[in-house]
């Protein structure tokens, strides 16, 4: 009988193929006390069995049996060949079609019976059913991590230590500078382009992009806040190197994928939206290279850059001489962002002892359901209170005695675009003619 090899590691950590080669030997020793000659040799390595994920050499392996010339496929376990029932049933409609069989080091299965053929899919449920049984232990112990506040998993977050969870002082630098330039407008592509500058790589030892960098901005960690799968849990064991606040105002900044080419120039790019499609308008220029704001479509608004610009500050500094800035940036009415955390810690145990209740048998499914919801809802009106909260410190340049219009002056772009940013929502409208457009086409509305 001609006799195919399928060796398979759902995952190798060293790269060496050490699982792969014990497999080999054992596989090959059972071929030749069965006599079989050993034709091929398929090795998928580091690659799941469990998952919808393309296994080349496995599919290799199945056009080759349908070619011909392969009698029986040896593996060490039927989990290194199949974990999925599905794929159990291609291996019996293989059979009736090539006449192909399966063997393991625990003994051969014959697919020409039935009995054969209800073996091989227990073994294939056994085998799915422990991995669901594994996964399933991990899920809780790192839940139960998480809201413990316990460390992360097995790689160092940037700005950490791994075992004592103390702060890197360079590292910790370089975070609170991300957050600032963040807020500051700066874009997240220029963010990592600054870095890798600087010489300063992420604890993988690789040059920044605009996805590390926002994954990093994203994490609750930075802010002390220990999490789950994207759920925030509970306090971290270890000190936050950024404020709540200051985490909340760059989760709302980063709410897109969208980091941008580098620090916009221009002070509306991104800001003032297009009051047809409300895209973003960015900056364009016409012929005869007037520079102009134009509707991301190019089909709806466009309008002289100078003249916008003019507008737009002109109204927003009218806003800041209207408002003392004490009450901008600290509403008297508004909770104390101390209060706001306190507030947010105390529902999110309150979701912990849900889940507990639960399991108790103490809630129903729909109790659960509908008391989730509603914590939930009272929780995000809370974190958007504190980003909120975070954004007036955006206007902290213009805070203090002095020529607001003075100081406005001195402010960098992406310092005024931000301003301007946390302080209205600007709108561009369409106008009949474009050389003298309507003043009220363009509409800067303070926000709450």
């Amino acid at each position: 009988m001609k006799a195919a090899i399928y060796l398979r590691i759902s995952k190798d950590t060293t790269g060496e193929g050490l699982g792969v080669e014990r497999q080999r030997e054992i596989c090959r020793r059972h071929a030749e006390y069965k006599g079989w000659e050993v034709v091929k040799e398929y090795v998928d390595n580091s690659i799941s069995a469990t998952k919808k994920v393309q296994r080349p050499a496995y599919d290799r392996m199945i056009e080759d049996v349908k070619a011909g010339g392969i009698d029986v496929v040896v593996s060490w376990k039927i989990d290194r060949l199949t974990r999925r029932p599905i794929e159990i049933e291609q291996w019996i409609e293989l059979h009736e079609k090539h006449g192909v069989n399966l063997a393991t080091a625990d003994g051969d299965i014959d697919l020409s019976t039935g009995s054969g053929q209800t073996i091989a899919g227990i073994l294939a449920n056994i085998a799915r059913g422990e991995m669901k049984t594994k996964s399933d232990r991990q899920r809780a112990a790192g839940l139960q991590r998480a809201q413990q506040g316990k460390q992360w998993g097995p790689h160092r977050p940037y700005g950490f230590e791994h075992v004592t969870m103390a702060h890197v002082p360079l590292e910790v630098e370089n975070v609170r500078g991300m957050y600032d330039d963040l807020i500051a407008g700066v874009s997240q592509h220029a963010i990592a382009r600054g870095l890798n500058e600087r010489g300063q790589l992420s604890t993988t030892g690789k040059p920044w992009n605009q996805t590390t960098v926002r994954n990093l901005l994203r994490a609750p960690r930075n802010a002390g806040l220990s999490h789950y799968k994207g759920e925030i849990v509970g306090k971290g064991q270890w000190d936050p190197i950024v404020t709540e606040e200051t985490y909340r105002v760059a989760l709302e900044r980063t709410s897109t994928n969208a980091g941008g080419g580098g620090a916009r120039k221009y002070l509306l790019t991104g800001v003032a939206k297009c009051g047809i499609c409300g895209q973003g308008m960015v900056t364009a220029y016409l012929p005869g290279k007037k520079r102009t704001y134009a509707c991301t479509s190019g089909k709806h608004v466009a309008r002289a850059a100078d003249a916008l610009e003019y507008q737009v500050t002109e109204t927003v500094l009218a806003i800041l001489d209207a408002t003392p800035l004490p009450d901008l940036t600290a509403d008297k009415s508004a909770p104390k962002y101390s209060q706001l955390t306190k507030d947010a810690d105390t529902l999110r145990h309150r979701l912990d002892s849900l889940a507990t209740e639960f399991a108790d048998g103490d809630l129903t499914a729909s109790q659960l359901r509908t008391a989730t919801e509603r914590i939930q809802g009272n929780l995000a009106q809370i974190e958007k209170a504190m980003a909120r909260r975070g954004a007036a410190g955006i206007l902290a340049p213009l805070a203090g005695a002095g020529d607001v219009r003075e100081k406005w002056g001195k402010l960098s772009i992406p310092r005024q675009r931000s301003i301007i940013d946390a302080l209205a929502v600007v709108t561009v409208h369409p106008v009949k003619n474009r050389a003298r457009p309507e003043p009220e086409a363009v509409q800067v509305v303070p926000r709450q």
